[in-house]
């Protein structure tokens, strides 16, 4: 709060000054002659005049229409409802249900038929709406095909949210591949989710 007392800043001048005076008595500096001695001692203690007169001016001459403007704004907000907490809460509350960006890319005849399989394992993609990697991961295998994957939302901002199923499954991150009823946890290669698939195929 503006006018305020700053104990602080008075333990810190004290404690300069003490340390000043104790260096000055106690023969720690170089040895001088007297005359520049007492030059020393009045330039020392004039810089301190001028410093704690400087302070003690700018802290009883603040502006105060700036210090009414400042009050009214927070009269203004209270009159509102408005206070730190519920602005903080207002602002995480606009952030949820944020949906994921879009597919643009096509998917390729290779993704299409990894699609189809995927659709027949049931198989599930584990992401968040803020993942570049989830992304990256939607873009290779094209919309065509991942429309035949369901995709889980982990993060509790994002649009359709299952956090507590992201949880109950243990997925370790993001992006995470559920196929076959196991998890395959990273950013894949279609040769790659050829090779997870053939492997699910076969345990059937």
């Amino acid at each position: 709060t503006i006018h305020q007392w700053c104990p602080y800043c008075i333990l810190s001048a004290v404690l300069s000054l003490s340390m000043g005076f104790t260096a000055w008595t106690s023969n720690t500096l170089p040895t001088i002659d007297r005359t520049s001695r007492e030059l020393g001692a009045k330039l020392g203690l004039g810089s301190f005049v001028t410093t704690t007169a400087a302070s003690l001016l700018f802290f009883l001459t603040l502006d105060q229409s700036a210090i009414t403007a400042y009050q009214n704004n927070v009269d203004i907000m209270a009159a509102n409802g408005l206070t730190s907490n519920n602005i903080v809460a207002t602002a995480r509350e606009v952030e949820k249900n944020v949906p994921p960006p879009p597919i643009t890319s096509s998917s390729s005849d290779r993704a299409l038929k990894i699609g189809e399989d995927m659709k027949e394992l049931n198989t599930r993609f584990f992401g968040a709406y803020w993942c570049s990697h989830c992304y990256d991961q939607k873009q290779r295998l094209g919309k065509e095909a991942m429309a035949n994957v369901e995709y889980i939302e982990c993060s509790k901002e994002g649009l359709n949210s299952q956090n507590a199923l992201c949880k109950e499954r243990g997925v370790p991150g993001y992006p995470t591949w559920e196929i076959g009823g196991k998890l395959y946890p990273g950013e894949m290669y279609l040769d790659e989710l050829e090779e997870i698939i053939a492997k699910a195929k076969g345990s059937l």
